[in-house]
């Protein structure tokens, strides 16, 4: 038996929860993967895992030795790390988890430049709007916008961008400009379906915070199809500056009520904690702090932290 190969097999299965997963992440047919938990239980006498017909629980003693597993692949990790500080080339796989909108429109193009500097390196790119659980989905970096919960999870601020009001100029033409932000429930609003629920929306101005109320007449979970319903004249929305400064400097979008808006927002890199940063993931977030900058409306950190 291979210990170090089925230590690492065990540790996937504890934290997926199913055989099936961990071999479908492991390239593994669902016997290989059993049989090597079954080699291991042998091996150590003991029993990993309480099953059943749908989930595998991690015994007491399949749980001490998760945890010493894992500190035993973190230091062959950092091993293999310190012995690769010696070649330029970076090598094994980057997993990366981004929202759609920010990565289909910027974000793909830094990993394919990334990937280009790398070729020994294998990128992988999820753009999904959901928060990804790094370790159950295997993620290596994660791009996450706004304020950042107390976690294990290591989180670098990379800038942050504004929050604006828009509409197009033929529903302005049609429809007026509200004058104050009371005015925003005499029009139709266009907004994202995981915005919080109710038809308020806060707003900070010349005199601090407000709740402006609105009427929602669309919703969308994508931000690309909430610009175009902006720029087809469905309504007024609140959107991300970065995704929306192409389509204001191309005259298909304006700005409402410029001295209003959402709070700002941050943007992180987001990984797990650990007793070494791998050197890939270093690389690649002082990569995007560099490439980011061109972005347009985002306010980019000054400083390393």
């Amino acid at each position: 038996m291979d210990r170090l190969s089925a230590m690492k097999t065990f540790v996937r299965v504890a934290e997926l929860g199913t055989l099936s997963a961990a071999a479908r992440e492991l390239g593994l047919t669902q016997p290989a993967v059993s049989q090597q938990i079954a080699a291991l239980e042998r091996h150590l006498g003991i029993s990993l895992f309480h099953r059943s017909t749908r989930q595998l629980v991690v015994t007491e003693g399949g749980e001490t030795y998760y945890r010493r597993a894992l500190e035993i692949l973190h230091a062959v990790d950092e091993a293999e790390e310190g012995a690769s500080a010696y070649s330029t080339a970076l090598r094994g796989s980057l997993r990366i988890h981004a929202p759609v909108g920010f990565g289909q429109m910027y974000l793909a193009r830094f990993v394919i430049n990334f990937q280009q500097q790398h070729p020994d390196l294998r990128s992988e790119l999820v753009l999904d709007d959901r928060i990804a659980d790094l370790i159950t989905d295997n993620v290596d970096v994660a791009i996450r916008f706004g304020a950042m919960k107390s976690s294990d999870l290591i989180a670098r601020k990379l800038g942050s961008f504004d929050r604006v009001l828009v509409a197009s100029p033929d529903y302005i033409t049609t429809h007026g400009s509200p004058v104050t932000p009371d005015d925003l429930v005499k029009h139709g609003f266009v907004r994202f379906i995981w915005s919080p629920p109710g038809e308020m929306v806060p707003l900070i101005g010349p005199d601090g915070s407000v709740d402006a109320a609105i009427r929602s007449v669309f919703l969308a979970n994508n931000a690309f199809v909430l610009n175009d319903a902006l720029c087809a004249g469905l309504g007024i929305g609140a959107a991300q500056l970065p995704l929306v400064q192409p389509l204001i400097n191309g005259g298909k979008l304006v700005r409402i009520l410029p001295d209003y808006g959402y709070a700002p927002m941050d943007i992180h890199a987001v990984y797990a904690s650990g007793r070494f940063l791998p050197r890939k993931i270093k690389l690649f977030v002082e990569y995007l702090l560099a490439e980011m900058r061109s972005i347009p409306g985002l306010h980019m950190v000054n400083s390393r932290t």
